[in-house]
């Protein structure tokens, strides 16, 4: 063990709110705003990611060519109770969100071929949502995964993310904590 003093905390990485209110994956261009955690996201003509979305009760799902080599990273919605897949397919990673937690949906997944990134719903303590009443502070905790595809060592890397959000409900002012993260690395299928 070191002395942890002098070195920040790490901070999650957390991209604001859905480009577009189309159903469906957007091609976006990401940039990371240098003051905080907080990056950006647009939908673009030269997209160096994609973004997926959730549905309601349902599955989303983006594909994402292998050799899309400007193509560098992927994310998610924020997950309270979904869970993340992905599978290889003809050249792509498809790459579904699944709002359901119902285990026969989940079996479907699996018997499809698609392998879990991570599924929110394991242990019922890491997702919350509390409200103070005297401090009108909200708290929550979630998961947020994004993912770095790198085309050289020809892998993709999830990292989930599980995450605090306080929130002034009087001031809007909001602030993160990385309460833990991991990193799933998966080769690409060989050409």
């Amino acid at each position: 063990m070191g002395n942890a003093s002098g070195r920040e905390k790490p901070k999650p990485l957390i991209v604001g709110g859905s480009p577009s209110v189309d159903p469906g994956a957007f091609k976006v261009t990401f940039s990371m705003q240098a003051d905080h955690e907080l990056g950006t996201l647009k939908e673009s003509d030269k997209p160096n990611a994609f973004h997926l979305p959730w549905r309601d009760g349902a599955c989303t799902e983006c594909e994402i060519p292998l050799d899309s080599t400007h193509i560098e990273y992927f994310f998610t919605a924020n997950l309270s109770g979904c869970s993340l897949w992905y599978k290889f397919n003809d050249g792509n990673i498809v790459i579904r969100h699944e709002a359901r937690g119902d285990p026969v949906v989940q079996n479907q997944h699996r018997i499809a071929g698609f392998k879990c990134v991570v599924d929110s719903r394991l242990n019922p303590d890491d997702i919350q949502l509390v409200v103070d009443p005297e401090t009108h502070l909200r708290t929550s905790r979630f998961y947020v995964v994004y993912a770095l595809l790198d085309h050289d060592a020809r892998s993709i890397d999830f990292r989930p993310q599980h995450v605090q959000q306080t929130k002034n409900l009087f001031s809007k002012v909001e602030s993160y904590e990385l309460l833990k993260s991991s990193s799933i690395v998966v080769p690409f299928p060989e050409l």
